[in-house]
């Protein structure tokens, strides 16, 4: 069996867990790859391996969401199982705790686990030369400047839903239903069911949010003859979108996928607690 290991290596704590998970898996005699920046935080020259070219039967993130969600943008595969090992903030996209990572390989190893498929978009900008980059969460068109509202036109499938003022629109999957989607006042999706949401941020209008079948062809355009903006994958690819840009999302032909030992429920849970836990800490600062 071959693993990847990818790690945060600006956190100490990540690194050892990094070299811990590194000493598990050869103990079984798994042969592993470890990404280029982990490699060197490890010391582990002979084991560098860049996360594009990584040929794996599974890969372990030690981090939180953010260094899943790159991984899953860059890595080799990208329907190679990911096992999340959270060390992040919220860690929603995550599965074991520090604490629990040996027990986890361990479970890797013994087939004991679940795949959790996930829908990832596909999305450009009609155009613009180059392809953007899949996305696990969520494509964003936001303006370049702050608090400076867009003036958008929503299609779908050749439909025009409607010409809205906001400070943005998020096309996100059910994996990203919990993320920024969640946040903007979007749905929560179960990762059952192969959907894109589209979330307005702070409209000017009552549209809020609308759910669409994953065969949905989903089309921004800027309206504003002077008005250009970003568009953002995943949080982590910036693109610059001319005045009267259009822009597509769709569904891609690739799956993320997950390995689980919980139920997303279970996951969810969590991840409201977290967050009714930050809105008291908001408050009391506040006051």
């Amino acid at each position: 069996m071959k693993a990847g290991v990818v790690s945060r290596t600006d956190i100490p704590e990540a690194v050892t867990i990094a070299r811990e998970v590194l000493e598990h898996l050869d103990s079984f005699g798994v042969d592993v790859q470890v990404e280029t920046d982990t490699a060197l935080a490890l010391n582990v020259p002979k084991r560098n391996a860049d996360l594009g070219e990584m040929d794996v039967d599974f890969i372990v993130t030690v981090g939180g969401d953010g260094t899943i969600l790159r991984a899953a943008m860059l890595m080799h595969d990208p329907e190679t199982p990911i096992l999340g090992i959270n060390l992040g903030r919220r860690g929603f996209l995550t599965e074991a705790t520090p604490r629990e990572a040996k027990q986890a390989l361990s479970r890797v190893l013994e087939a004991d686990y679940s795949l959790e498929e996930c829908v990832k978009l596909s999305s450009c900008c009609l155009g613009h030369d180059g392809a953007f980059p899949d996305s696990l969460n969520e494509v964003l068109v936001a303006s370049s400047l702050p608090s400076k509202i867009l003036d958008l036109r929503l299609s779908v499938d050749g439909e025009h839903i409607i010409d809205i003022q906001a400070d943005g629109v998020i096309i996100a999957t059910p994996t990203g239903s919990t993320a920024y989607n969640l946040s903007a006042g979007g749905s929560i999706i179960a990762p059952g069911i192969p959907a894109m949401i589209i979330t307005t941020i702070c409209p000017y209008s009552y549209f809020r949010s609308l759910v669409a079948p994953p065969t949905s062809r989903v089309t921004i355009e800027l309206l504003k003859p002077k008005a250009d903006a970003l568009a953002i994958i995943d949080g982590r690819s910036h693109t610059a979108l001319k005045p009267r840009s259009v822009m597509e999302v769709w569904t891609s032909p690739h799956r993320a996928r997950f390995i689980r030992f919980r139920s997303f429920y279970d996951r969810l849970k969590r991840r409201l607690a977290f967050q009714r836990v930050r809105d008291l800490e908001e408050r009391l600062h506040q006051s």
